[in-house]
């Protein structure tokens, strides 16, 4: 499995939370074996922010934390220059103007990567648009 996963997939499933299927959980450990899994390094500055707000405990250093995760075999997706430009020009397909999720969206589409992502507007412009291939971290059975 080659997957993108947004920030607020790999927050659950650092956590183990019941909110992510134990069908998904048991795909990433595979795929991140293999290094098929994978995120944007926008999601290390997502992180980073809501723990410096108080909004998640990352239990460390935000950096150890980004480490710890890059030993367990997930992949850091820097965010590119073509990437920063295909991000902006989501906005013209109908993308919301959050530019975090644009770069991690961006990511998955010049990547060739599905993403993985509970986030409702995101959801609901990849299917509009058909433009990306997403995977439902909540689902029993994947496709």
């Amino acid at each position: 499995m080659s997957l993108l996963l947004d920030t607020n997939v790999l927050l659950r499933l650092v956590v183990d939370s019941s909110d992510i299927s134990e069908t998904f959980k048991e795909e990433v450990e595979s795929g991140l074996a293999v290094g098929g899994i994978a995120v944007s390094t926008i999601t290390f500055v997502e992180t980073t922010r809501l723990h410096h707000h108080g909004r998640i405990d990352l239990g460390c250093h935000p950096a150890v934390w980004r480490r710890e995760r890059l030993r367990s075999g997930l992949r850091e997706i820097p965010v590119s220059g073509d990437v920063a430009a295909e991000s902006a020009l989501l906005m013209n397909t109908g993308f919301h103007r959050d530019p975090a999720d644009q770069l991690i969206v961006a990511t998955a589409m010049l990547a060739g990567m599905r993403l993985a992502t509970t986030d409702q507007k995101i959801i609901g412009w990849a299917r509009r648009s058909r433009l990306l291939p997403l995977v439902d971290p909540t689902a029993t059975a994947l496709s």
